[in-house]
């Protein structure tokens, strides 16, 4: 099994959307049923751990976005209006 550092977002979501397909179906013995309903547990908490490390990654773009733009601001006061006139 793929580990979540491996595992793209979209084979986990697929995955976890296949799982759900089982279940729907609603003819699994039940310890079957019960055993996808974990492998789909974990599967939504690998997701979560992508989803968070994605936030986090933009979160540092925005900063740095950010920090570039109060960076050029001082350089040239007017930029804004620079950029409006434009």
């Amino acid at each position: 099994m793929e580990n979540a550092e491996r595992a793209t977002f979209e084979t986990l979501y697929a995955r976890l959307e296949e799982h759900a397909r089982r279940l729907e179906q609603g003819n699994l013995p039940l310890e079957e049923a019960l055993e996808v309903y974990a492998a789909g547990a974990a599967i939504v908490g690998q997701l979560r751990e992508i989803l968070e490390r994605a936030e986090l990654r933009l979160e540092t773009i925005e900063r740095q976005l950010a920090g570039d733009r109060r960076e050029l601001e001082e350089l040239e006061p007017d930029w804004d209006e620079d950029i409006e006139d434009a």
